[in-house]
């Protein structure tokens, strides 16, 4: 393996640093998550959905579309005895390592060792990364397995062309692990015209085939698995295509956000920030010193780089300034896939002639995803996760360029820079305000589980089926918190709220956790 990747001795000691960091600071986040409690409902449905993989009697069928692959993984550590939270932990914290791993190896494309592993570090310490980190959710993971493609995407084309068939493999995988990775490979497919252009060269085609192959072979077993458990239904894409209309959600949706900005008027927090808190989903506020630090590396070496790389324009450039042109206008005004389209084309008439195509690669990547989850109206700031990888390499290619213009140590500002968010990335969490609302729905389901040994041949009514149906199992029944009447005539055993409810006469309170409320029914 490190003969393929052509990984010098210096290398793997980088890489034994950033896989025993990555370790590290996995088990420092699963601990902090763990007591946190899980902070993202989505991750209650992929817990059932392993349950379900696992052979567990779980009726979950109409959202057993979700991440085939992160399910399928933690179903096996759930076979294996550990029915718990920390599988998905585990599963999803082992996929970052793996994107970090990744995301060295990509880099050492293009730069040497120290620069390689300033920007792997401070990729894997950035707030918004650690919001994330090894938490159930599948954003992290589906970044890992888009680097994972990138590397074998740009191997293939400038190293070796049997890396074509690791490449679809991982952009099926990638497919099956978020589906939204795919928003990334059209600026693969960019990349790839503006190497080879509109053909595909003999000695490519035996690898381009049999990875065509494998993957329509594993895309067809996993697409029809989860179709047919499904009974027909693959929300997966309905879901995409409501995304791409920008009609995803409602107004209701505590993440309904029509602030086309959002995104962009945040990244310095995404970056590094000192005050986090939660409302409905985590929010990153503050941004420190260390964000702007990035911001004035990346204006100062990237106008330095445009400096040095500069040309007159000729009359060529009209085209792509068109499409440009065409693509702002576009915005906001037709789907989101119509103007990434313009703006890739654009990005293919300016790079096809220049030196430095793998800039427009990560261009490319950068707003194919910024623009599509600008345009959905439903913002959570984890969705962005994808825009860093190929953001980090700009940040890296502005250190080399300060680096070559000016007369200083090559190695002061990484050492700096990988000192300053390795600090950051363990002193994160004291970030946190202090919330006991995403653990109280454990602590109310063991205290049911602990005062009545047949709490599962009982029907449990509840205010949010997703955690409740994870810790009580099948007999935990959705009833509207606002439909006290509802309740009041239900045959549930208990009820468990997250307001007071004062005009119940069947049932009474017994517990209260941290404002969450616990109702018998009279006379059960």
């Amino acid at each position: 393996m490190f003969e393929e990747f052509k990984i010098s001795k210096k290398d793997k000691y980088y890489l034994l640093f950033i896989l025993i960091y990555g370790i590290i600071l996995v088990g420092y986040y699963i601990n902090f998550n763990y007591s946190l409690g899980i902070d993202c409902s989505d991750v209650y449905v992929y817990l059932l959905n392993s349950l379900y993989y696992a052979g567990y009697d779980v009726n979950v069928t109409y959202n057993i579309f979700l991440s085939p692959v992160i399910c399928i993984l933690t179903s096996i550590l759930f076979r294996f005895g550990l029915v718990d939270k920390l599988a998905i932990m585990i599963v999803t914290g082992a996929f970052a390592i793996f994107g970090n791993v990744g995301l060295y190896l990509l880099l050492r494309r293009f730069f040497d060792e120290e620069l390689s592993l300033t920007g792997t570090i401070i990729y894997s310490s950035l707030t918004l990364y650690l919001t994330w980190l090894a938490n159930g959710t599948l954003d992290i993971p589906g970044v890992s397995m888009t680097i994972w493609a990138a590397l074998f995407g740009y191997l293939a084309l400038k190293e070796n062309p049997k890396f074509y068939i690791p490449l679809l493999l991982f952009l099926v995988l990638g497919l099956f692990t978020r589906y939204t990775v795919i928003l990334s490979y059209p600026a693969f497919a960019l990349y790839y015209v503006i190497e080879r252009g509109f053909r595909i060269e003999s000695q490519d085609k035996k690898y381009i085939l049999r990875g065509i192959l494998i993957g329509i072979i594993i895309l067809a077993i996993t697409l029809g698995f989860v179709i047919i458990i499904g009974h027909g239904s693959f929300e997966a894409g309905a879901q995409m295509a409501r995304g791409i209309q920008g009609t995803l959600g409602s107004q209701n949706d505590p993440a309904y956000n029509p602030d086309f900005s959002y995104y962009l008027m945040n990244m310095l927090n995404f970056v590094s920030n000192s005050h986090t808190y939660f409302d409905g989903n985590p929010v990153l506020d503050s941004a420190t010193p260390l964000s702007w630090a990035i911001l004035a590396i990346l204006g100062a070496g990237m106008g330095l780089w445009i400096y040095e790389h500069r040309r007159s324009l000729e009359k060529k450039d009209m085209i792509p300034a068109l499409f440009f042109i065409m693509g702002i206008v576009s915005f906001t005004r037709v789907t989101s896939i119509v103007t990434i389209l313009l703006v890739l084309i654009g990005l293919f008439f300016l790079g096809k002639d220049s030196e430095n195509k793998i800039v427009y690669l990560m261009i490319g990547w950068i707003l194919s995803n910024f623009i599509f989850y600008s345009f959905n109206p439903v913002k959570v700031n984890r969705y962005i996760l994808p825009v860093f990888p190929p953001i980090i390499y700009f940040v890296i290619l502005s250190i080399q360029t300060i680096n070559d213009r000016f007369d200083i140590n090559k190695n002061i500002i990484p050492i700096i820079l990988i000192a300053l968010f390795i600090v950051q990335a363990f002193a994160f969490t004291f970030t946190f305000e202090p919330t006991t609302q995403y653990i109280t729905t454990e602590e109310v389901s063991n205290y049911i589980i602990e005062n009545n040994p047949d709490y599962e041949s009982i029907k449990i009514g509840v205010y949010n089926i997703r955690p409740f149906s994870w810790w009580l199992g099948a007999n935990a029944t959705g009833i509207p918190v606002s439909n006290q009447t509802e309740i009041d005539s239900s045959n549930v055993t208990y009820y468990i709220s997250n307001m007071k409810l004062d005009n119940l006469t069947n049932y009474s309170e017994i517990k209260n956790i941290n404002e969450i409320y616990l109702y018998e029914k009279i006379n059960v």
